[in-house]
């Protein structure tokens, strides 16, 4: 049954670097008789502790890497990373969200890698992601088979819908039952018996948009304050990293990029090597670059590999990085993303409230 309990608790110096939030409030709402599980595009990750967070052991799984050489081999391994049931740890604060754009005064230092943390929050930037959130900008956390209390940022506008739609029509489907269930126990259903079940929670949502820097930072950060934020691909994406992978589970949270070996774009004025988000972007603009230079090959299948974000993101941050080549990785947003950002983001004073969460059991 929906019930309303609004409750504050303690921050865990949540985001304490970024944000002057001294407390954490949560309103949560639930039933009894159903619970919606987190996205189904979602699979269940591997975590070395036990309480859900991430430990030293899983940050040496990047770490303790040899130095690389070239941005191919770069990429190659960490693809392997994608099945890997952690994540690293980023060595970035959620600063980077609120970081200038210009970024081109600072040399580079001994410990930084061959990309600095402004240069990449500015990368990250330029890429939209989708939440979830009530009319006030809250974000909505839902508790998963895992029971851990997590918030989605969705890669796509439609990925965001389709869970939202998901979402009404398993709570409206939750709310008739139970009606049903108590009119059939006590022949009718009372007006405290409407009140106990309540509204369903979902209905007054929207979705807006969260630029890549701070979902990446959020994500990064692990555990807060009890709860976790992750980055949500959508269902083809996974699947089309799957097949190239030629593996049948992602873990949850990892985030799968498309690239072709020395493919490059033009980016303002800028020969780059871009990185997709979604293999059928690649695709079309690897066709779009046949057709310019009239090749001959026109029947040519091309060969599309797959390595994941956060292995990447680590990769270029690394301290004692050689490989020049990382500096020309460019993260391409989702087709017309941009465009669905700014409808999203049309007449809102606050897109994403940070401090308060709303909580669905």
């Amino acid at each position: 049954m929906f019930r309303l309990l609004a409750v504050s608790v303690l921050s865990n110096a949540l985001l304490a670097n970024a944000f002057s939030v001294s407390s954490y409030h949560e309103t949560k709402l639930g039933w009894s008789s159903s619970k919606l599980s987190p996205p189904s595009s979602l699979r269940s990750t591997v975590r070395n502790d036990d309480d859900g967070s991430y430990s030293d052991e899983a940050a040496a799984v990047f770490c303790q890497q040899p130095t690389t050489t070239t941005r191919r081999q770069v990429l190659a391994r960490t693809a392997a990373s994608l099945l890997v049931g952690v994540s690293p740890v980023l060595g970035f604060s959620p600063q980077l969200s609120l970081a200038a754009d210009n970024v081109g005064s600072a040399n580079k230092g001994d410990d930084e890698g061959m990309v600095s943390q402004l240069q990449l929050g500015s990368l990250l930037k330029r890429v939209p992601t989708f939440a979830i959130v009530d009319p006030r900008g809250v974000p909505y956390f839902v508790v998963g088979e895992d029971a851990k209390l997590t918030s989605y940022f969705f890669l796509s506008y439609e990925e965001a819908k389709r869970i939202l739609d998901v979402a009404i029509k398993s709570s409206d489907k939750a709310i008739v039952e139970t009606k049903k269930e108590i009119k059939a126990k006590n022949g009718k259903l009372t007006k405290e018996d409407a009140e106990e079940i309540g509204i369903n929670p979902w209905k007054t949502a929207r979705i807006t948009s969260v630029s890549m820097d701070l979902a990446v930072s959020l994500a990064a950060k692990g555990k807060l304050a009890g709860a976790y934020f992750k980055l949500a691909p959508s269902e083809s994406d996974i699947e089309d990293a799957l097949a190239a992978d030629g593996t049948d589970d992602l873990p949850e949270g990892k985030v799968p990029l498309f690239y072709m070996d020395d493919m490059t774009i033009s980016d303002r004025d800028e020969v780059v090597s871009p990185l997709y988000f979604q293999k059928e972007q690649l695709i079309t603009e690897w066709q779009r670059q046949q057709k310019k230079n009239e090749s001959d090959d026109k029947n040519a299948s091309p060969t599309v590999k797959v390595t994941e974000l956060f292995a990447t993101l680590t990769e270029m941050l690394r301290p004692g990085g050689i490989d020049e080549e990382l500096k020309t990785l460019q993260f391409v947003a989702p087709v017309d993303s941009k465009a669905k950002a700014e409808r999203c983001r049309k007449g809102e004073k606050e897109p994403f409230r940070l401090g308060e969460r709303l909580i669905v059991l």
